[in-house]
């Protein structure tokens, strides 16, 4: 990644942690544009480059759409071949943002007293889970080769994207790391459903 890139994640990233900061501060209500792009030391003008609203900036650590590398390598069947072992990695690089799992829980714990403090930022969060969905059911679809509204694809989706949760809450934890111990636990997951859906009665 070059200088200038390196430059527009850093002020984004600013935008949206000076955003934070304030909402839990001040109320969202009480938190305009100008403050946060003041606590961000950038211009109103540079806020909306990035960002269309407040409630954007606070969401931004979300994903709307998929890893366009990782979402390639699965739809052409990549990139170990493993059905549920690429979805895994779809979810992760999608999902992720960086390698840091403690880090990832602790930003899970911000949005959620963020969406205590401001409920009516839960719409928007749900959205964004929807759309990741939604974009993982089409890779899925695409994959096998069936339409868009395979409703088989559909159901893997939401089964996986509850696996990722449960995963995210559920896999053991280390300072600074984890993600090797997630990727495990969510391999387990996959199997645990595979298990409960096979069992007979």
């Amino acid at each position: 990644m070059g200088l200038r890139e390196r430059k527009k994640l850093a002020t984004r990233r600013a935008l949206r942690e000076a955003a934070v900061r304030l909402t839990l501060e001040r109320g969202l209500e009480n938190v305009t544009v100008e403050a946060v792009s003041a606590e961000a030391d950038v211009s109103p003008r540079t806020f909306f480059n990035y960002f269309a609203t407040k409630e954007d900036a606070l969401l931004d650590s979300v994903a709307v759409s998929l890893d366009e590398d990782a979402r390639a390598a699965f739809v052409a069947g990549g990139p170990t071949g493993a059905f549920t072992e690429d979805l895994s990695a779809l979810l992760m690089a999608t999902l992720l943002a960086s390698d840091d799992l403690e880090a990832q829980r602790a930003d899970m714990a911000l949005r959620k007293r963020l969406t205590e403090q401001e409920p009516h930022l839960l719409s928007g969060l749900l959205r964004r889970f929807y759309d990741v969905e939604r974009g993982v059911a089409v890779a899925i679809a695409e994959r096998a080769g069936a339409p868009e509204d395979d409703p088989r694809s559909h159901l893997a989706a939401a089964a996986a994207m509850s696996a990722m949760r449960h995963s995210m809450k559920m896999a053991p934890d280390r300072p600074g790391g984890g993600i090797d111990e997630l990727r495990s636990y969510l391999g387990e997951s996959f199997r645990m459903l595979g298990e409960v859906f096979a069992a007979e009665d």
